[in-house]
């Protein structure tokens, strides 16, 4: 792992892996584990740098649980971006590591070359969250067991409000995360317990939600966006659903959309094969 000082005297961390054009992979979550939630997500002929946001591997955590709201995370991959000398970045976002994309992207439009965005949201407004009862309902109606995965989800969630034992809210993550695949085979299974397993920085997710449920509007500036782009969906994502991200495309000027069908949130490990040879043709092209 690598570290950094940034201007503000805080430390920043980052993994690289693989040879060729540089590519800043951003994590979801927030708070989970940049190196086990990208593990499988290889692009041929690319040079990956996961990134660690704030409070992850060895980034230092915000003073306050304010500063895990979105303008922390976009001031750090402008640290980042300056640590790294260049002029500009292409980032490939994963769920809350796409609305962090999304958020650079429209902050400092001339810094951003290529901007892949897979399954995160923009806002969380009344549309948003109409799509998302329809699309957990798709989930139920065309997974075999999916209707039993959202009932267990959704009580295993409300145990992780309230409990305060790391064992029992980490057990609880584990069922809650049933409802982010929708092929749950023995790779995905396996990918999921490595994710609940790793690290985890349970204070990350509370700011980030009320600020999304507060008004967060990513969109409002998003004509501002020049980077080539890309913004993936998922039909059977039961988080963030696929109409959201076309109304993200079409927020994006010249942006190109690409769905996953059969597919939940996790499209990296549902189809790793077809993710990585259109993601990777995009970003090489």
């Amino acid at each position: 792992m690598i570290t950094f000082r940034t201007n503000t005297s805080r430390t920043l961390s980052y993994h690289r892996r693989g040879d060729g054009p540089l590519v800043v992979m951003l994590p979801g979550g927030p708070g989970l584990d940049p190196e086990t939630y990208f593990a499988n997500s290889g692009l041929q002929g690319l040079s990956a740098l996961v990134f660690c946001p704030r409070g992850t591997g060895r980034s230092d955590p915000p003073p306050t649980p304010e500063g895990y709201r979105m303008a922390g995370y976009v001031e750090d991959v402008e640290e980042l971006r300056l640590h790294l000398g260049v002029p500009t970045l292409t980032l490939y976002g994963s769920s809350h590591g796409a609305s962090t994309a999304l958020a650079y992207a429209c902050a400092y439009p001339n810094q951003v070359a290529r901007l892949v965005l897979v399954n995160g949201p923009a806002r969380v407004d009344a549309p948003f969250m109409t799509a998302l009862a329809n699309a957990r309902k798709r989930f139920a109606a065309t997974v075999p067991d999916g209707g039993e995965r959202l009932a267990a989800a959704d009580d295993a969630f409300a145990v992780m409000r309230t409990t305060g034992d790391d064992i029992t809210r980490r057990n609880a993550f584990r069922t809650v995360m049933n409802r982010y695949v929708a092929r749950l085979g023995v790779d995905q299974a396996a990918f999921l317990e490595r994710l609940c397993a790793a690290p985890m920085n349970f204070a990350a997710a509370g700011p980030m939600g009320a600020e999304m449920v507060g008004g967060l509007d990513l969109l409002r500036t998003a004509t501002a966006i020049t980077a080539k782009t890309l913004v993936v969906g998922s039909e059977l994502d039961t988080q963030v659903p696929i109409e959201h991200m076309r109304e993200i495309a079409d927020s994006i000027p010249g942006a190109d959309f690409l769905p996953f069908d059969d597919t939940g949130h996790f499209i990296e490990v549902e189809h790793r094969n077809r993710w990585a040879t259109l993601v990777g043709n995009f970003l090489r092209s």
